[in-house]
């Protein structure tokens, strides 16, 4: 069996252990397939501010940020900006915060976070990333630029509600995902998620999908795995993934070193 061309992988809950480092198996098979030719990229939700530490620990091509709205290439001096326009922005959180009334917004510009002051900072984010506090949505979307990625945050509803209501009052005009159990939602320009970034890039490289394996453990990370030709979940992976009907293969949790340890396989068949 040849050996894979691209390998994708997400951090939090996949590559990252449960004290949130690359262990050093995980790392080892990484470095191995890189040595042998396979190009390595991450696909992540995180920005690049706390995704490139970890990318740094490896031979890596590509670091894809924000469910890929923001990737940089290896060698490339300007990053992959996949923007929400502004107009479609301010729809967006007209529609939500009319569906739901404790709603607050952030907006991730690649480089720096913004937020109104109506949404309440997450308890692991460190408010020294918070680069300015506006108003209101209005003022956020006004100041904040590029819109590579608008958060929607209630600390009233669970997730899974949320995410329901916020896919019908504005699933036509962005692409909407979650990557924990926080009530927090991601909303990205339509079409623009880990899979289709990872597809665009591939396609630069001139690599199949049939010829790229990803793994993930959480909701966003489903465009990437049902893109590329073998697509891992985690066996920590949120039900949706798991489920039989997703498709997918299955890898030891990230606690068990379940990247390093099905990359190792696949080596080892090469």
């Amino acid at each position: 069996m040849p050996l894979p061309r691209v390998i994708a992988t997400d951090l939090d809950g996949t590559l990252l252990d449960t004290e949130g480092r690359i262990s050093a198996r995980n790392r080892h098979a990484l470095h191995t397939a890189a040595n042998a030719g396979v190009r390595v990229v991450v696909v992540t939700a995180r920005p690049l501010r706390t995704a490139i530490g970890y990318a740094g620990e490896f031979p890596c091509s590509a670091v894809v940020c924000g469910n890929g709205s923001y990737t940089r290439v290896e060698g490339r001096p300007d990053p992959l900006v996949r923007a929400l326009d502004r107009a479609t922005g301010t729809e967006i959180v007209e529609r939500l915060s009319a569906a739901l009334p404790s709603v607050g917004f952030g907006v991730e510009t690649g480089s720096d976070f913004f937020r109104e002051r109506a949404y309440e900072l997450e308890p692991w984010m460190d408010p020294a990333f918070v680069r300015g506090v506006l108003d209101d949505p209005g003022a956020l979307l006004a100041h904040a630029d590029p819109v590579a990625k608008l958060f929607a945050r209630s600390t009233q509803v669970t997730v899974d509600d949320m995410y329901r209501t916020a896919v019908e009052a504005a699933g036509d005009l962005a692409e909407i995902t979650f990557a924990g159990q926080d009530a927090l939602l991601h909303l990205s320009a339509t079409g623009v998620n880990k899979g289709s970034t990872l597809a665009l890039l591939c396609e630069e490289w001139g690599v199949a999908a049939e010829d790229v394996v990803a793994f993930g453990d959480m909701p966003n990370d489903m465009s990437s795995l049902t893109w590329a030709g073998s697509g891992y979940a985690m066996a920590n992976a949120h039900p949706a993934l798991t489920d039989p009907a997703a498709g997918l293969l299955r890898a030891p949790s990230h606690a068990e070193d379940g990247v390093g340890r099905v990359v190792e396989a696949i080596l080892d068949r090469a």
